[in-house]
């Protein structure tokens, strides 16, 4: 008996798996309340030896001595900070700096929630501190990491906030590493510095580029790195280039063919003053891959000083229709703008500033709070939050449209400032009493509920969230700290999501080849014919997204054993050599 593969064709079951069949869809309302349970997982120290800075706010201090507290500029805490925490597979990869004072180096750390292993590179650069000043920490100098899955390659970009190619940075402006190919999912033994690429020019493994060439007019002035897929795993690096009064968003996409990035492409203008626009702004929010498409949100720094915005101010969000971002960027509205964006106002959504009543010069502050997301089927959801001085009120908002709607409801509203999606549901994710609370709303509304609070084990007082396949993991920093070292954790919590390919009894087919799969039910196992080709992955999820069974390099005909497996419903996704991606339901007595 064979099962077919393709996106016309159901699934033809042996009786025996039709009766399971048949059962399960009796019982699939208890099974959806038992999925609807958010659950913790793991939870594991990562490292005791975290670097903070436990001196005080000074951003003029000579204090060079390393047995005094480590004074500092912006925020006393830099681990976990950042886009510091990745996940691939069955690995979850965590970036930190060592403390204390004398030490600093950038470390990254690789835990295999499958086996429990955890190994840790040190990389030999050091936390610059205020524009050279290592005595003084800086909290912007965040470090991110990106994942290659087209060719298994790690990237870090570190240590940066808007140096310029002069003085302690000539050559130094910007600050990358990367690994060899296929690094990503090597043994825990060979998990090492030396995979690792070092620059051939002074022989370290820091890189002042990202294309093998020192272009500083490319590279320079950039602040706030993030890596992103879209939805064919190519890989982007988003930075905000310039300064805080005239500052751009700017992307980079990296060719895994040649292992190489191209060239920063700015979705918003450096000055704008000069190009149209009345001031120069600069711009503060992410752009992100999300529903589909990659998108823009964010606030405004109009270099104005006479109106009655202290920093920021509107809801500004586009998104492009092109799955690199590099053409067809419209407003919310479906309008082309202009590219890159001079002018903010073709995108704005609202003005927060009209939700509260004063009008004086300065008094309506509107600084951090901002945050965008989108489900899988495209609803927006937008958090701001403004403050009048003038009459000490401050609002939260929540700015949302359903897929399909024209236009956004803004209301007000009390949840947190972070928002997180995953399926059809947005999250608000933060902690409360020290542990991981969660807050849930469909898509598309603002009927946010408590659906988790975390009340036992170690309290925390800093977070920051990846979430992938269903799984929330929660990179964490406990309460207190020794001197200038602090403790870091991982939670990793079931979500209770039901897989957005997994909506009915139906299958659901990605993909246009055909494929076919020969199951044995007496020996647990089956073959697949690939018709010709071979995939290099086949992974097989249960229906909350949590995965039981990965196979790589899997070539035509391939025998897959699952003997062990409890018998159930579960979710087999196959992704060729040629990126091809296939998504069925499999039944396993």
């Amino acid at each position: 008996m064979r099962t077919r593969l393709n996106k016309q064709e159901k699934v033809t079951l042996p009786k025996r798996f039709t009766l399971f069949l048949f059962l399960f869809i009796l019982s699939i309302s208890n099974l959806q309340n038992a999925f609807a349970q958010v659950q913790l997982l793991k939870e594991l120290q990562i490292t005791n030896k975290a670097l903070y800075f436990d001196g005080v706010k000074d951003q003029s201090s000579t204090n060079k001595s390393t047995d005094t507290p480590y004074d500092y500029a912006y925020g006393r805490t830099i681990n976990p900070h950042g886009d510091c925490i990745k996940t691939y597979k069955h690995y979850v990869f965590m970036t930190w700096y060592r403390g204390g004072k004398e030490d600093r180096h950038v470390m990254l750390t690789r835990y295999n929630t499958q086996t429990g292993a955890m190994k840790t590179i040190e990389f030999p650069h050091q936390h610059t501190g205020l524009t050279g000043k290592w005595w003084i920490g800086e909290t912007h100098n965040t470090i991110a990491i990106g994942i290659c899955p087209r060719n298994g390659t790690i990237h870090l970009a570190y240590d940066m906030h808007a140096y310029r190619n002069v003085g302690n940075f000539t050559n130094d402006y910007f600050r990358y590493s990367y690994s060899q190919s296929n690094t990503v999912e090597v043994a825990d033994s060979e998990f090492t510095l030396d995979k690792f690429v070092k620059d051939p020019i002074d022989g370290d493994y820091r890189h002042c580029t990202m294309n093998g060439v020192r272009d500083a007019d490319n590279f320079s002035r950039m602040t706030y790195p993030e890596f992103f897929l879209n939805d064919d795993d190519e890989l982007f690096l988003k930075m905000r280039q310039g300064s805080s009064y005239d500052g751009a968003m700017a992307y980079i996409k990296y060719d895994d063919s040649a292992s190489k990035w191209g060239k920063f492409e700015k979705i918003t203008a450096l000055g704008a003053q000069s190009k149209g626009e009345t001031h120069n702004w600069s711009i503060y929010g992410n752009v992100k891959f999300a529903g589909g498409k990659m998108r823009l949100g964010f606030q405004r720094r109009l270099h104005d000083g006479t109106d009655k915005f202290q920093y920021q101010n509107g809801v500004y969000y586009a998104y492009s229709d092109d799955p690199t971002g590099a053409t067809q960027w419209k407003n919310h509205k479906g309008q082309a703008m202009t590219f890159p964006l001079v002018k903010a106002s073709e995108v704005l959504v609202f003005e927060p500033g009209d939700w509260v009543e004063t009008t004086q010069k300065n008094m309506v502050h509107i600084v951090g709070g901002f945050d965008f997301e989108v489900t899988d089927r495209g609803d927006e959801h937008i958090v701001s939050q403004v403050k009048d001085k003038q009459y000490n009120i401050t609002k939260k908002l929540h700015t949302y449209r359903k897929a399909g709607d024209s236009d956004f409801t803004t209301v007000e509203y009390n949840a947190g400032s972070e928002l997180y999606a995953s399926g059809d549901n947005i999250y608000v994710i933060g902690l409360n009493g020290g542990r991981v609370n969660i807050v849930k709303t469909e898509g598309g509304t603002s009927n946010f509920e408590q659906v988790y609070q975390h009340t036992s084990g170690p309290t925390f007082d800093k977070g920051i969230v990846h979430i992938n396949d269903g799984k929330l993991y929660y990179y964490l920093k406990t309460t207190g700290n020794s001197g200038d070292e602090c403790t870091t954790y991982l939670q990793v919590f079931d979500l209770g999501i039901t897989p957005s390919d997994v909506t009915s009894t139906e299958e659901i087919i990605k993909g246009s080849e055909e494929l076919l799969i020969y199951p044995n039910p007496a020996t647990k196992s089956f073959r697949i014919d690939m018709n010709g080709k071979s995939a290099k992955d086949v992974s097989i999820y249960t229906l909350n997204g949590t995965l039981i069974y990965q196979k790589n390099d899997v070539v035509d005909q391939s025998e897959i054993n699952i003997d062990g497996q409890s018998a159930g419903l579960y979710v087999l996704k196959v992704t060729l050599d040629n990126g091809q991606k296939y998504s069925q339901k499999l039944m396993i007595e």
